[in-house]
């Protein structure tokens, strides 16, 4: 049961990522920087996005003041098991092209490797946008995230947009020069 929630889950984001150019581009950066690496730099990679989404996510959870429970590491470890035997499988499909026809191939399971490393890291992305909603960087990619957010939090699209809006309002006003009175200064322009 959890094996095709995994499963349904990490499609619904490789779907999302691959709505943005970056997303392809991405995916296929990954794709050659493995093929250069005989195919184990996504299963390092792999494991990181992994370990770095269930601290970004404890984090979430501390600063939401939800108790961060052995659910959360229970998740983690049905993920890595989840991704490791499809990589396994996959791997083991490429050695059977690769015993049939004598080509080197590491296609099925370097494909299997950048989607799911791509979905780990689109989702502590979006776990380090909740933390750091003001991040410069991390706001480049506010408006693609928006829906892994939603799903985080178990709200609305429209309610994440206006929390991050609300949120660069604040930082705004933060950086705005106080007058002697405490009011905020009027901004004033040379001509």
């Amino acid at each position: 049961m959890r094996t095709t929630h995994i499963i349904t889950h990490v499609w619904q984001k490789i779907i999302e990522i691959l709505s943005h150019p970056a997303g392809w581009i991405a995916g296929l950066g990954l794709f050659i920087a493995d093929a250069w690496s005989d195919g184990k730099l996504l299963i390092y990679l792999v494991v990181i996005a992994t370990a770095i989404d269930l601290i970004c996510g404890i984090a979430v959870a501390v600063k939401r003041k939800n108790f961060a429970r052995s659910e959360l590491m229970r998740q983690t470890v049905e993920k890595l098991v989840v991704y490791g035997t499809a990589l396994l499988v996959f791997l083991c499909i490429d050695k059977a092209i690769e015993a049939e026809t004598s080509l080197e191939i590491d296609l099925t399971s370097g494909i299997v490797g950048v989607v799911i490393a791509m979905t780990e890291t689109w989702s502590f992305l979006a776990s380090l946008l909740i933390l750091f909603p003001t991040n410069p960087l991390l706001r480049l990619m506010s408006k693609a995230l928006i829906g892994e957010i939603a799903r985080k939090l178990g709200c609305e699209e429209s309610e994440v947009e206006a929390i991050l809006k609300e949120s660069v309002k604040r930082k705004k006003i933060k950086k705005q020069p106080r007058a002697a009175n405490g009011q905020f200064a009027a901004k004033t322009t040379k001509k």
